[in-house]
């Protein structure tokens, strides 16, 4: 319950800021044209890194394999 409150409070406190960009929006054209494109080309080269794997497979994957090798 504790983060659902932190999370509504973050929504009703950037309220305005949307409200902000979405009139800016209508009235310059080009210019949120221009973000947005900005935003797309430098996002795009962001690298996104797998978590590491839990703990508990990294000690099986070092584990020996019990079966004999024929």
């Amino acid at each position: 319950m504790f983060w659902f409150s932190i999370g509504l409070l973050a929504i009703v406190a950037l309220c305005p800021v949307a409200v902000s960009a979405i009139r800016f929006a209508k009235r310059q054209r080009g210019g949120a044209v221009v973000l947005t494109s900005l935003m797309l080309m430098f996002g795009m080269n962001t690298q996104i890194t797998p978590p590491p794997p839990p703990q508990i497979e990294m000690v099986q994957r070092q584990a020996p394999d019990d079966e004999p090798n024929v």
